[in-house]
């Protein structure tokens, strides 16, 4: 999928759009709720990533009649000639960012929800090479 860019819009308003919930009811009275269970930005003034924690729930008659679905969203944001954009992807597509909080692979386990396991791997791997650079860094600091 493509960029889509929003005219007259910040950051934050893309931010707030893109992690609003919603709700509807089809005609057999199952109401399908999405909620956005935690968000992020990780980046700088002109790009960045969006990362989000997804659930679904499918409630009728007050009883909930199918399993939650969650997931984890990458949300590409860029700032180009005046407009904030995005390219939204999940996990299932594999983005090459691996910046994603470690708590939100905690909140999606993937024996539960499925997911892609190779990039949630790069994602650890990402995190402990973070984890080691600011290690040395102190310790240099304090040489």
């Amino acid at each position: 999928m493509g960029w889509l860019f929003k005219a007259g819009s910040t950051r934050r308003d893309l931010i707030a759009e893109n992690t609003k919930g919603w709700e509807r009811t089809k005609e057999d009275s199952t109401v399908i709720k999405s909620v956005c269970l935690a968000h992020c930005y990780r980046g700088g003034v002109f790009s960045g990533v969006l990362w989000s924690v997804w659930e679904r729930t499918f409630i009728k008659d007050g009883q909930q009649i199918e399993q939650p679905q969650r997931w984890i969203v990458c949300d590409l944001l860029r700032y180009v000639d005046g407009e904030w954009g995005y390219k939204d992807m999940e996990e299932s597509m594999h983005p090459y960012f691996y910046s994603c909080p470690l708590g939100y692979l905690d909140m999606v386990p993937i024996e539960q929800f499925g997911g892609h396991a190779e990039w949630r791997n790069l994602v650890r791997q990402h995190h402990a090479r973070s984890t080691e650079k600011r290690r040395a860094r102190k310790a240099a600091r304090q040489r």
